[in-house]
């Protein structure tokens, strides 16, 4: 998982922290503020506040009337170092804090924490905010909405959903129309997002791929209807935009394993779930072959595998483009590309090289021609200097 410092929201099991509140009965009900849906209420936690005991942190509590089903999103906002749960009676329903690494600037310094719940029957439910240790104080800000959740209505290419997330995982219906390179982004400022997606021997996972903390699966689907997962890698709640994108892609876009190589001529494919392709290369002569593995968005590796040849290669190209060059016996040979950190499109370069081993070893794709016209243009100018 990406550890990279931003506005990181980390879930921490409060049901110890919060063993020692005092309950929601009794007189203890009757003393406890009314939270009411739409308000911005604000407080203080100090060494006079509600004590916790199992870690001398102190507490807010507030009492919260709903229906059953409706949603309620809570932000916490201001100086305190604080903690949100949501309970009903002595069951927990949400919770959310806030969290920090070292490196990231003031040690006392904090950002707010967003929880969503959705309630399960009509009552009333305790909203706690809780100082997150014993030497936390501070004036806050609770800010309570109600949350429209999205329509249900399946996603589908163009489409976007801006929802909330209120449980561990949450399931959206994908419908696909046409056949193409799809990209599923699931982006959020209060979450660390979880996107995978299932349907049409498609199983494919992803975390970070969309920046910051920001999750990205790029898949070529079929027609047909698929399943988008959504959810936090650090079990917190909080609002994020679900986006599907189709981009188009040549008619010849290889899709399945075992497709046959024609040298000279370049292969656009797409990884699979797993993030590797598979190709056939069958030769009827000896040839010195180079093979390029082209790729912008993933770092590519190429094995090649046949009569006395196990190969393999991650950056011998340009950047973290693989490339081998190989002296191939005639036979039957397979030729693998992998992806070592996402999935995508990407172009296999196969060049007849003749019997000249002492062709440029890193004359990868396009790149070889324009260095060829460069080194040509170079030597003509020093030609016409010596004239």
């Amino acid at each position: 998982m990406n550890t990279r410092p931003a506005r990181l929201f980390v879930a921490l099991s409060m049901t110890i922290a919060l063993a020692g509140c005092q309950k929601l009965t009794g007189a203890a009900a009757d003393n406890t503020p009314e939270l009411k849906v739409g308000d911005t209420v604000a407080g203080e936690i100090t060494s006079t506040s509600r004590l916790n005991y199992n870690d001398g942190s102190r507490h807010q509590s507030y009492k919260v009337t709903l229906k059953s089903g409706e949603a309620l999103s809570l932000e916490l906002g201001g100086a305190l170092n604080g903690q949100l749960a949501v309970f009903d009676g002595q069951s927990m329903l949400a919770k959310a804090s806030t969290g920090s690494y070292e490196g990231e600037g003031d040690s006392t310094s904090t950002s707010g924490v967003s929880l969503a719940f959705r309630a399960p029957k009509d009552g009333s439910f305790l909203v706690a905010v809780n100082s997150a240790g014993a030497d936390s104080f501070g004036p806050f800000k609770l800010k309570t909405a109600t949350v429209v959740p999205y329509d249900g209505k399946p996603l589908a290419a163009g489409s976007q959903a801006i929802d909330w997330l209120m449980s561990k995982k949450q399931e959206y219906a994908l419908k696909v129309d046409k056949p193409g390179l799809y990209s599923i982004k699931m982006e959020s400022s209060a979450i660390d997002a979880f996107l995978n997606l299932n349907g049409r021997n498609v199983e494919v996972e992803d975390d970070d791929s969309g920046g910051q903390l920001n999750a990205r699966i790029q898949a070529y689907l079929e027609p047909g209807d698929y399943t988008i997962g959504a959810s936090s890698m650090n079990e917190t709640t909080g609002s994020f935009k679900l986006s599907v994108a189709l981009t188009p892609t040549e008619g010849n876009l290889v899709t399945r394993d075992g497709t046959a190589l024609t040298i000279g001529q370049t292969a656009p494919a797409m990884m699979d779930s797993r993030g590797r392709r598979t190709f056939v290369l069958n030769l009827e002569s000896a040839k010195l072959v180079q093979f390029d593995a082209i790729a912008d968005g993933f770092d590519s590796v190429l094995k090649i595998s046949g009569p006395g040849v196990d190969a393999e290669d991650d950056d011998g190209g340009n950047g973290t483009n693989a490339q081998l060059i190989q002296s191939l016996k005639p036979g039957r040979y397979i030729v693998e590309v992998r992806s070592l950190n996402g999935q995508g499109v990407f172009e296999l370069e196969t060049t007849d090289l003749g019997g000249d081993a002492a062709t440029p070893a890193n004359s990868n794709r396009k790149d070889a021609a324009s260095e060829a016209a460069a080194e040509a243009a170079s030597a003509s100018a020093d030609a016409a200097v010596i004239q």
